[in-house]
This record gives C-alpha cells, sequence and structure tokens, in this order.
C-alpha cells in the first residue's frame, strides 16, 4: 500500500527520481540518490519504493531500485509533461493488482461516491485501517480511473465503464451500491496472517507476491458473491 502521509504526485516524483538517476547509466537508483532529487525524507522513501515495486513500475535488487520499461514511460513523462504521464500511467498500470481491484469493487459507474466509500469498496479484508486504502485513492486519481466532480465527489472514468460492466456484466441487479449492507450475508472480508506493520516490513518481492495473491483471491470470492 502506498505510504501514509505523502501526497500521490510526490510519490510518483521517487519514480522519477529513479528513471533520471538510472539515466546516467547507473544500473539501480539508490535512496540517497532519491532523497536528494526529491528532498524527501528516507522514512516516506521506503514504503514508497516498496509500493512501486509492488505495483510493476520498479525492480529491486541487492544494488538498489531499477524501473521496469513500464516505470520508464511514466517516470519519463513524468518529469517533463505530467498531464501526458497520468495518461501512460493509467494503460501501464491496467497490469496492477490496484486496478483489478477497482474494476471488481462494488464502486458502480456513474454514481457519485466519497474517498472512504471507495476505499471500503475496494479494500478486501474488513479488519484492514482504513487509512492506506483511503490514499490509493489518491492514485485512482492520478491514473484517471476516477474523476473528481467540481462539488469533490468522485465516480468512475468513462474510460473504465466498459471495464466494469465486463467484470460484472449483471452489477445493476447483483451488487448493491458501495454503501449498502450485503442483503444475503455478511460483507466479503480476508484476514491476512500479517498485520500492517508485518506488511511493511515485507522485501520489496515478497511485499508484491502477497498483493498480487491477495487480489486474486478477491476476485475469486467477489466472483462468488456475484
Amino acid at each position: 500500500m502506498p505510504p501514509v502521509g505523502i501526497q500521490a504526485d510526490r510519490q510518483m516524483d521517487v519514480l522519477a527520481a529513479t528513471v533520471t538517476t538510472c539515466a546516467t547509466g547507473r544500473s539501480a537508483a539508490k535512496v540517497n540518490d532519491i532523497v536528494r532529487e526529491t528532498g524527501l525524507e528516507r522514512h516516506g522513501i521506503q514504503p514508497t519504493l516498496r509500493f512501486l515495486t509492488g505495483t510493476g513500475l520498479l525492480t529491486s535488487g541487492p544494488a538498489g531500485w531499477t524501473p521496469t520499461v513500464p516505470g520508464v514511460r511514466v517516470g519519463q513523462a513524468w518529469a517533463t509533461n505530467r498531464d501526458a504521464a497520468r495518461t501512460i500511467f493509467g494503460e501501464v498500470w491496467r497490469d496492477s493488482w490496484v486496478y483489478h481491484l477497482l474494476i471488481r469493487s462494488s464502486v458502480r459507474a456513474g454514481v457519485a461516491l466519497s474517498a472512504e466509500e471507495i476505499a471500503k469498496a475496494m479494500r478486501p479484508y474488513q479488519t484492514s485501517k482504513l487509512t492506506p486504502w483511503m490514499h490509493l485513492v489518491d492514485w485512482l486519481v492520478l491514473a484517471r480511473y476516477v474523476e473528481r466532480d467540481s462539488d469533490g465527489a468522485l465516480r468512475l472514468s468513462r474510460a473504465l465503464n466498459d471495464d466494469g460492466d465486463a467484470a460484472a456484466p449483471d452489477s445493476e441487479q447483483s451488487v448493491p451500491p458501495a454503501s449498502a449492507p450485503d442483503p444475503v450475508g455478511p460483507p466479503l472480508g480476508l484476514v491476512l496472517p500479517v498485520n500492517m506493520d508485518q506488511l511493511t516490513h515485507l522485501s520489496a518481492e515478497d511485499y508484491g507476491a502477497v498483493m498480487r495473491s491477495l487480489a486474486t483471491i478477491y476476485e475469486v470470492l467477489s466472483r462468488q458473491r456475484a
């Protein structure tokens, strides 16, 4: 999950700094390089790197952090044209667990929701803290997966409407609004054998593996509930 307390666009600066560092011929960027490029504190950079790795934009190794091909595309564009970078980001992030959780959640096209309602719809188990999922909504806005109205309400973007329909073709009849209780039984929930503190101490590879597995489990169970 993205770290709490750092805006999504500043976390994207971490990706851009990694791309810039590696463009000089370095095989990988270290935390000190990113601190120098961004001015962010180390304690915020480390969890950001884990999140970017878990969503396929970076890889890690003994030498440090290296952008993937999609990560290079996004990071290079972010440094020169942030509007274009957001479009590219939305495209490359469709392979991420975040995207698949969103289109399989109970967020329906055209329904105005708050960030809290989207976060609750996406979080795959009820015992998880809501705050990190609230911060994840900022990333959804950055990727243009959700759009913010002038009054501050959020809606799925038009580009995702077809994807949402494909994932749940009978969603109008079978899926209640995100704020409504499940009329059939208790809310879908998963209890992981690790807590958030343990997750933040996993290696980048293990963290990404856990989140990808979680997205797969959530997809299977959400189909069963429908």
